[in-house]
């Protein structure tokens, strides 16, 4: 056993260069005036912060906020019902059905945006059965894309959660004379809920802090944090105060996983 202890440290090495490196240096790039393109004396600053409160960057929180929380609440209400109509179903083909939901998340995020994107331009494939979409740059496009994009981390873990809960408590509720309905709303739904926890936090954080989607079907009108981040690493150069950013985002990805951790313990839930 003392030998296979040893298998941990090329994963510790690892995650050291690429994981805890790079945090450190975005957290001393945050709280200072230290430009990694031109490197030179390292003073304390924060400057970064200012950033904060300027126009682009509230607007751009707001607009994270309201899509990602509309793209949750669809995600639910679309995810559950198929979540529990998998999980309950006897067909042999069960399994298909799971891979068919799975096999999205294996392709490309940003091919799957851009087939999004040449759908809801006015000309497109659409055009054949007569129908002609002009959503690019709308509230609609970010919300559809989003769905799709998120929607298996939704359904996933409210499955997983839902396909392990013991039969029995179903049967024992009938048999104390409750209904289909009140046996829903009083067992399963609350055994569920660290399956919802799991998939509603596994949609929000990918939603809030997209980049990639809102540019290509926001046509460039509609910014979240994510376009800030980037706008700021890769255009403006304002490097500092994107750093400062993506740590307050990490912050907010730490204290949400923390949450799944408290509401699955085992893990049963995370993908």
């Amino acid at each position: 056993m003392n030998k296979l202890k040893n298998l941990v440290y090329p994963y510790l090495l690892w995650m050291g260069v690429l994981v805890l490196l790079p945090t450190l240096l975005v957290l001393l790039l945050s709280i200072s005036d230290l430009d990694i393109f031109n490197l030179g004396p390292f003073n304390f600053s924060d400057d970064a912060f200012s950033f904060l409160g300027r126009e682009e960057v509230k607007i751009a929180a707001i607009n994270s906020i309201k899509y990602s929380v509309l793209a949750t609440i669809f995600c639910f209400v679309i995810g559950y019902p198929v979540a529990y109509f998998l999980s309950n179903s006897n067909s042999k083909n069960k399994t298909l059905y799971v891979t068919l939901l799975i096999i999205p998340i294996w392709s490309n995020m940003l091919l799957r945006i851009i087939a999004w994107e040449r759908l809801f331009f006015p000309v497109s494939i659409l055009n054949v059965f007569g129908i002609s979409l002009d959503l690019i740059g709308t509230d609609t496009a970010i919300i559809i894309g989003m769905v799709s994009m998120y929607l298996p981390f939704m359904v996933l873990p409210i499955y997983s959660v839902l396909e392990k809960l013991d039969k029995n408590l179903i049967e024992a509720s009938k048999d104390l004379g409750a209904n289909e309905f009140k046996t829903f709303r009083k067992v399963i739904f609350p055994l569920s809920i660290g399956g919802v926890v799991s998939g509603t936090i596994m949609t929000l954080l990918p939603a809030m802090t997209a980049f990639a989607l809102p540019e290509r079907l926001g046509g460039s009108k509609i910014i979240l944090i994510g376009n800030i981040v980037e706008d700021y690493f890769i255009k403006s150069g304002n490097i500092n105060a994107g750093s400062l950013i993506s740590i307050i985002l990490m912050v907010v990805i730490v204290v949400m996983f923390i949450v799944i951790v408290k509401f699955d313990k085992e893990g049963e839930t995370l993908i």
